[in-house]
């Protein structure tokens, strides 16, 4: 006769009447302990694999919906500044700070900014932005679409609008909360390492000036007002962004954690689907 899948009382009865008593109660009572605790942490671990799959699953999806879109919404703004007497594609003098504002989206979140002033464009932030996103022409560090072809579908694959910058060591908002020694200490070192390879270079020289303002400045201990210039338009404070990759509600960098807009460009769709469906396999064998 075969046994049951699940003891009888009589069997577990006999099975514990037999079993050889324990020589330390206390040691046993330990290792379920750990056992418990070990659970436990293998459990937090595959809920935050499957949470962290799902959050990048969830911004590749919308990247895919806005990059359906994306020539329509070129022919929108194509459209529009038509309308403003402006032409068709942007040009070399066409700067979008002279016809666009800001606005933030920042997350779900409490943060606590010190007093500022209400944010204007210092004539210092605007000689670098124009720099960095006309001048010079620099790639969206995310999806690459640079300001002279953002007029081009093919090489705007998200339909932005305009070329942003945005402070991605220190925001804005908080350059009066730094403080001068720490950030001395913590942040300056890597500056000056990346200003002395800079300066290494045999056509430094001929480096535009606004990415060179700060290089000799790391050299020594840097003043509270040093600082703030920096965080306001320092090229080494400042990432060139399309304004779908700065600010957009589910794929920008002001709207969604940074391990996931890291890599949201770069993701493989079928192994992410796959690694979901381990993640829940996972979740469910703890």
């Amino acid at each position: 006769m075969a046994r049951p899948a699940h003891p009888t009382p009589r069997d577990d009865a006999t099975t514990q009447a037999s079993a050889p008593a324990s020589a330390d109660p206390a040691a046993d009572a330990a290792a379920g302990g750990q056992g418990d605790a070990s659970a436990a942490r293998a459990q937090a671990h595959a809920d935050y694999v499957h949470d962290q799959l799902q959050q990048e699953r969830t911004v590749y999806d919308h990247a895919q919906t806005l990059r359906s879109r994306a020539p329509a919404r070129i022919k929108a703004v194509k459209a529009a500044r038509a309308a403003g007497g402006l032409p068709a594609d942007p040009s070399g003098a066409d700067d979008s700070l002279s016809h666009y504002h800001v606005v933030e989206r920042m997350l779900d979140e409490r943060a606590f900014y010190p007093p500022h002033d209400k944010r204007t464009e210092s004539p210092a932030y605007a000689r670098v932005h124009h720099q960095m996103t006309v001048a010079d022409d620099k790639h969206c560090v995310s999806c690459g679409v640079q300001h002279s072809t953002l007029g081009d579908p093919a090489n705007n694959p998200f339909g932005a609008v305009q070329m942003e910058t945005h402070h991605h060591t220190i925001e804005w908002a908080l350059a009066n909360a730094i403080d001068p020694a720490k950030f001395n200490q913590h942040i300056r070192p890597g500056l000056l390492h990346a200003a002395q390879r800079r300066m290494s270079e045999p056509d430094y020289a001929k480096t535009p000036a606004e990415y060179r303002e700060f290089d000799t400045v790391y050299a020594a201990d840097m003043t509270a007002d040093q600082i703030h210039g920096w965080i306001d338009h320092g090229a080494d404070n400042l990432w060139v962004l399309c304004d779908v990759h700065h600010r957009h509600k589910f794929v920008g960098i002001h709207a969604i954690t940074f391990p996931i807009w890291g890599p949201q460009d770069v993701v493989d769709a079928t192994v992410m689907a796959d690694q979901i469906e381990a993640a829940k396999s996972a979740k469910g064998n703890v």
